[in-house]
């Protein structure tokens, strides 16, 4: 995980950034929501310290530079501090957070992509799996390890993101389609077929390991 961040706060607003906290149920979190969008600093300092760690993870799978992901945490941070008087009361704070990050990362990859000429793809994020994630932790042979590997990194884009979400981040199927902007038929239907893909590799895998092929 990349060094923490400091919530800077527009002067005079100098308040300094809340303890980290490890874990915040979603009713604390509205609380400190609600708390933030009647102009309390210490609230949106508490919240920012509780999904930094979450949203740099989340946001170093969707680019590559680790610069641009901490200054988009920050900077969202201090958008919603000036727009705290126009904010609504949110149900889950953490997947507001997520899409509105996803959204803002998007955006300033895009705006680099055109400032410096870069071609742009359909899709501008790349999510990929390394040997320390998901459920390779478990599989004890290396041959194993790397066909679970393969079988995830060779997935689509938005299904490697939603097991992402589901699985590391804990988020319903719901909040998923929230974060993602889908319906949550086409989330379920990613993670259904992503998941059916994973097993078909590993099934195939062990039948020729049996067969001695593999």
């Amino acid at each position: 995980m990349g060094p923490r961040g400091r919530f800077h706060f527009p002067q005079p607003l100098a308040f300094p950034a809340a303890r980290p906290v490890q874990t915040i149920t979603e009713e604390a979190a509205a609380q400190l929501w609600d708390a933030f969008r009647g102009g309390e600093a210490r609230a949106l300092a508490a919240l920012f310290e509780a999904y930094y760690d979450a949203l740099y993870g989340y946001g170093r799978k969707l680019t590559g530079d680790e610069e641009l992901v901490k200054d988009c945490i920050q900077n969202l941070f201090q958008k919603l501090w000036q727009r705290r008087a126009g904010l609504r009361a949110v149900q889950v704070v953490k997947a507001y957070l997520f899409k509105a990050f996803r959204h803002h990362l998007a955006d300033e990859t895009q705006r680099l992509q055109q400032q410096h000429a870069l071609p742009a793809g359909p899709d501008l994020f790349e999510v990929t799996y390394s040997h320390e994630e998901f459920l390779i932790a478990e599989q004890r042979d290396a041959e194993q390890r790397a066909r679970l590997l393969g079988a995830l990194n060779r997935l689509s884009k938005r299904q490697r993101e939603a097991l992402y979400l589901k699985f590391f981040d804990g988020f319903s199927y719901e909040r998923i389609a929230e974060v993602m902007a889908l319906n949550t038929q086409s989330v379920r239907n990613l993670v259904f077929n992503a998941l059916k893909a994973v097993r078909q590799v590993m099934l195939t895998a062990l039948v020729l390991c049996l067969l001695g092929e593999g």
